[in-house]
């Protein structure tokens, strides 16, 4: 083999083993990786977010679901995240409880137990977010007094389908979550999914963050975080939440409740509970009324001229719910029993100042009760019955039922 030729092969060789080398190609890649940080848009690959099709799809799409089904009449409706709120000590939770068992029993509440066709709800599997009563006050709630007011007997049966979850930490932050919210609804989720619910109910959802919730970035992160979860796991959502002191002689709106603006723009439906100034107090229960401020499926039906009026006290809420023979039957209950459906304006207090003539303090024969009696016995209700409700004897219930006759009917125009 001559010279050049071994020079040759060698030389092509070289060539080669050289084939596909970049010189620059560290520096492009250093260049790169420079440019995505400091431009890191630029790289990142278009965002898909937006499904779009002709408008008639969504409608047809959203009629193979059939009509909104109601949970609590229409005030909160399937797979909505609704709001309840009211002033302190106006029984809030109490009310949210009584609407957990009545969709884990399945049986609507009156005077919502005869809902439209194709708007009824099988029972449901219930979470309840309970961060407000001890065991203790939770079960005097449910059960009734020995006449000594020593102990409590005959406790109410809840359903096997209503769970109940209290709030434990022991204050430690865990490595890869932003904070307290992001933790615990972490672990609601993980509940969720458990126990299989359905429907979850947060009382209250001050609890949902260590800040306070009349900060408005606060409350609109707390709302889209439930609204997130609704999606996600196809669940109803109902936030029970706190308003500052209300003026007793103002109607409920809105803007009652704490961080109300950014709460109102995600929630899907609202309702909250009044304190009534009719009656209250002077014979049988307390009475409440309760209030339908928003809704985005259609017009408001309990709106100002139409809320719904109950007397807070305990009853037999079994037998309401048509349980079996072998559950507990008492006035174990505490909730709110419908009486009949009202304007507003009758049940507000008196204007601070106001020259207007004070009504006596109790007439003879109070004219609201009259109403609600009626509305009741229209209802097909027995003396017996109706007596029960307004907390008043049989005697004075059927007096109430035909004050309107007795008296050629001033008192029924009068109302």
């Amino acid at each position: 083999m001559s010279s050049s030729q071994s020079e040759f092969e060698f030389g092509d060789q070289d060539y080669g083993s050289a084939v596909g080398w970049d010189p620059f190609e560290e520096r492009r890649e250093r260049l790169i990786a420079e440019s995505k940080k400091k431009y890191p848009r630029e790289w990142a690959p278009a965002p898909e977010m937006l499904l779009v099709r002709p408008v008639q799809e969504f409608v047809e799409s959203g009629l193979r679901t059939g009509p909104m089904k109601q949970l609590f009449g229409p005030f909160w409706l399937l797979e909505e995240v609704a709001v309840l709120f009211a002033p302190t000590g106006l029984g809030k939770s109490v009310l949210a409880v009584q609407i957990a068992e009545s969709l884990a029993r399945g049986v609507p509440i009156t005077p919502f137990d005869s809902p439209q066709p194709g708007c009824e709800v099988p029972p449901q599997r219930v979470l309840y977010l309970d961060f407000e009563l001890t065991r203790q006050q939770f079960a005097q709630r449910y059960t009734t007094t020995s006449d000594d007011g020593l102990t409590c007997e005959n406790p109410y049966q809840f359903s096997p389908d209503l769970n109940d979850a209290e709030h434990f930490w022991d204050g430690k932050l865990i490595d890869g979550y932003e904070d307290f919210t992001d933790m615990l609804f972490r672990n609601i989720d993980r509940k969720i999914d458990e126990h299989d619910a359905e429907v979850l109910i947060c009382d209250n959802i001050t609890f949902l963050s260590q800040s306070s919730t009349a900060n408005a970035s606060i409350a609109f992160r707390l709302m889209n975080r439930l609204q997130a979860l609704k999606k996600e796991r196809f669940i109803s959502i109902l936030a029970v939440a706190h308003t500052p002191k209300h003026l007793p002689h103002l109607p409920l709106t809105v803007n009652d409740l704490q961080g109300s603006v950014d709460l109102a723009k995600v929630a899907d439906s609202m309702f909250a509970i009044g304190r009534s100034s009719s009656g209250s107090g002077n014979c049988g229960p307390e009475l409440r009324y309760i209030k339908q401020v928003k809704t985005r499926t259609g017009r408001l039906e309990h709106g100002e001229d139409n809320v719904a009026v109950c007397a807070l006290q305990k009853f037999d809420f079994a037998a309401r719910l048509q349980a079996d023979e072998s559950a507990v039957r008492a006035n174990n209950f505490l909730g709110f029993d419908f009486m009949g459906f009202d304007a507003e304006a009758k049940h507000l207090g008196r204007r601070p100042g106001s020259t207007a003539t004070l009504p006596p303090k109790r007439s003879r024969i109070d004219r609201h009760r009259v109403s609600y009696a009626k509305q009741l016995a229209g209802q097909g209700l027995s003396a017996a019955a109706i007596a029960e409700r307004l907390g008043v004897g049989k005697t004075t219930a059927y007096r109430y039922v035909t004050a309107g006759r007795a008296q050629g009917g001033q008192i029924e125009r009068s109302i």
